[in-house]
C-alpha cells in the first residue's frame, strides 16, 4: 500500500506544479486539492487513520478539483455558492468519518466528478476537455472504489485519486497554454 499512497503523493506535488500554469482563479482550488491529497497520502503512507482521512479528504478534494474545474473553463464562481460547496463537502466527509457511513461522503464525490463532467463536455474534442474528462471518470470511480472493502479497493481509491487531481491540474494548464496566456516564470529573448 505505500507504493500506491507515494504515487498519489507524486500526483498530488505534479497538480502543484502544474496549477502554477492554470489561470489565476483556479490555481486555490487545484492548490488546496494538491494539499488534501498529499495529507491523504501521508495518512496512508503512515497507518494515520486513513478511513477516517479519506472520507474528508476525498469528499472536501473532489470539490476543490470541481470548483477548480469550473473556475479554470467557465468563469470564477460566486463567492457564497463556493462557500457552501465547499461546507456542504467538508460536512459530508467528517459526518461520513463519525458514523462511518460511507454513502455519505460518496454522494458528494460522485456529484462533484458529474459537475466536472458537465463543465468539460462542450468541449470534449479538445484535449484540455479530454483531460477534464478523464479526470472527471477517475473520480468517480475513486468515489466507487471508497464504498468497496478490501486492500484492491483500497489501492483503486489511491490511483485514481491521484488520476484526478493530476487530470484537473494538466486540464487547466494546458487551457493557458493553448489561449497563449503568458506562463509565469523567465522569458527568453531572441538576440539579433
Amino acid at each position: 500500500m505505500l507504493a500506491f499512497a507515494l504515487v498519489l503523493l507524486l500526483g498530488a506535488a505534479a497538480a502543484w506544479i502544474a496549477a502554477g500554469g492554470a489561470p489565476v482563479r483556479a490555481q486555490a482550488y487545484l492548490k488546496l486539492a494538491a494539499v488534501l491529497y498529499a495529507a491523504l497520502a501521508i495518512s496512508e503512507a503512515a497507518k494515520l487513520a486513513p478511513a477516517a482521512v479519506t472520507d474528508i479528504v476525498a469528499t472536501l478534494g473532489s470539490a476543490c478539483l470541481w470548483l477548480a474545474a469550473f473556475s479554470a473553463f467557465r468563469r470564477v464562481p460566486n463567492s457564497l455558492i463556493a462557500f457552501l460547496v465547499l461546507l456542504i463537502a467538508t460536512l459530508a466527509g467528517i459526518g461520513a468519518a463519525a458514523t462511518d457511513w460511507r454513502a455519505l461522503a460518496a454522494a458528494p464525490q460522485v456529484l462533484c466528478a458529474i459537475f466536472t463532467f458537465a463543465v468539460a463536455r462542450p468541449g470534449l474534442m479538445k484535449r484540455p476537455s479530454l483531460y477534464l474528462a478523464l479526470a472527471s471518470l477517475s473520480m468517480l470511480a475513486a468515489a466507487a472504489a471508497g464504498l468497496a472493502p478490501g486492500t484492491a479497493a483500497r489501492a483503486g481509491l489511491l490511483l485514481f485519486a491521484a488520476a484526478g487531481v493530476v487530470g484537473v491540474g494538466l486540464g487547466s494548464n494546458f487551457l493557458v497554454e493553448n489561449h497563449g496566456t503568458r506562463r509565469p516564470g523567465r522569458t527568453v529573448s531572441r538576440s539579433r
